[in-house]
């Protein structure tokens, strides 16, 4: 099939944007892309877009988002990039919010060399109204606002963005700092640079879904344990670990030991990553303090200022590559 690049592709993938009724739950595809085929052309401004079949490519992967896997991952990747080498070019994706910056992350690494424009949005609350069996759309809820949004910025921006909350963030780098209301989401707005890192050529795709059946990206989150008990924590690690993220607090604030820094140097020894990062959702990390800088001698990679989305999203694309080292980090 060939594809117009002006049209809009939508692509669902599940989350609270298409639950319905009491309790809430999901619909199911069949029941809910037409509904939503014929709100968005009865609703949207002509000269915005008229979406019809061959618009909304068919996607077989929707559910909750806390479910979603490395491997649900690169079937969005090898959706998306399939209809692209057909000649579509705009791309929005509806997913839920729980794992919407990480997937983000890994589709702006994916798609970072690309003349295309994907916007990946959702909702904190569902667009038809709960206990309404017409399917009519809740006009008090934020999904309308951010769909309709998304779909603007698929027109006017060539990238890959979140958009929530009449804010559009670069993909690399959000996360969802409030689990209840409509402004959910922080990063890098598109007036700021993005905090792209160097591009790595994707594999073929075999080879990419071969890689993600066998990631594996754990992390360790600080506790004020005695530092025997961080120790033991990474000790559990193994070598069938992709990578780890150290989430520390503060700055990359942790605390030193002997036995903390032969676990970071055993790491280092099989091959294994470890990113220091912040359990802070602002700013990042730094080097600024001695109890965060003394990690780095010990091959501990620096989180910078990306979210914990951010980095496992980018961990995860060049594990997938075979690119995960220090030169590509």
């Amino acid at each position: 099939m060939l594809y117009q690049s002006d049209d809009i592709h939508l692509i669902y993938a599940g989350g609270t944007f298409g639950s319905h009724g009491t309790p809430l739950s999901p619909l199911s595809a069949h029941e809910f892309l037409p509904v939503l085929q014929n709100l968005l052309n009865s609703r949207l401004d002509s000269r915005q877009v008229i979406l019809d079949n061959d618009c909304i490519l068919d996607n077989d992967c929707i559910k909750d988002s806390s479910t979603l896997t490395p491997a649900d991952f690169t079937h969005f990747y090898e959706l998306i990039r399939t209809a692209h080498q057909q000649g579509a070019r705009r791309f929005v994706l509806i997913t839920g919010t729980d794992t919407l910056s990480f997937l983000a992350s890994f589709l702006f690494h994916a798609f970072a060399d690309s003349d295309l424009s994907l916007v990946i949005t959702g909702s904190m609350n569902p667009l038809l109204v709960a206990d309404n069996p017409a399917y009519h759309i809740d006009d008090t809820s934020d999904a309308w606002h951010n769909l309709s949004d998304a779909i603007n910025v698929s027109q006017t921006h060539q990238g890959v963005f979140v958009q929530f909350c009449h804010q559009t963030f670069w993909a690399d780098n959000t996360q969802k700092i409030d689990s209840l209301n409509p402004n959910a989401f922080y990063g890098t707005h598109v007036s700021h640079p993005s905090l792209t890192l160097p591009t790595v050529r994707p594999e073929p795709f075999d080879i990419i879904k071969h890689h993600t059946n066998t990631a594996n990206i754990k992390s360790v989150f600080l506790l004020p344990n005695d530092t025997s008990h961080i120790a033991q924590e990474l000790a559990n690690i193994d070598d069938n670990t992709t990578a780890v993220i150290l989430i520390a607090y503060g700055a990359g604030n942790l605390p030193k030991s002997d036995a903390i820094i032969a676990e970071l140097d055993r790491l280092h020894e099989q091959n294994i990553p470890v990113i220091c990062t912040t359990m802070c959702p602002f700013h990042g990390v730094s080097t600024t303090y001695a109890a965060g800088s003394w990690q780095y001698a010990h091959h501990v990679w620096s989180g910078g200022k990306l979210s914990i989305p951010a980095i496992y999203g980018r961990l995860l694309w060049l594990a997938v590559n075979n690119a995960l080292c220090s030169d590509n980090w």
